[in-house]
């Protein structure tokens, strides 16, 4: 389980990734808990990863569809979770795929809390759910 991290009126907390087959985009969900006035999610960067991108799963027709998200709202005392099926951060072109058990880095960018370092921990490998 990753350390929780806090930064002002935030604290991160069970960042875990999903990384299952080498070459194809990996997941990050944790979640959030805000004892403060708003903030907002605006990025994350990871050295593992050339891109990464804020998502959200949309219903359309009937089809489950990711989509990116400009930011992540993180209301006034409150509870965020990005996790599988909702809010999440793809990773894209991972250089090297992460094995179970290990940590990897991520910097999170919040509009009033700035750069936030995390680590996620990877869980297991062929996990049935899908991001």
């Amino acid at each position: 389980m990753s350390v929780p991290v806090n930064a002002g009126s935030l604290t991160l907390s069970n960042a875990t990734g999903r990384f299952l087959i080498p070459g194809r985009p990996g997941a990050v969900f944790l979640k959030i808990e805000n004892k403060g006035g708003a903030d907002k999610l605006l990025s994350a960067s990871s050295e593992l990863s050339n891109k990464v991108e804020l998502h959200s799963h949309t219903m359309d027709n009937g089809v489950m569809k990711m989509r990116p998200v400009e930011t992540i709202d993180v209301p006034a005392n409150s509870v965020v979770e990005l996790k599988s099926g909702g809010l999440h951060i793809m990773m894209f072109g991972v250089k090297t795929l992460p094995e179970k058990g290990s940590k990897i880095p991520l910097t999170l960018t919040f509009e009033n809390a700035g750069d936030v370092k995390i680590e996620a921990m990877i869980g297991m490998s062929g996990d049935k759910h899908s991001h």
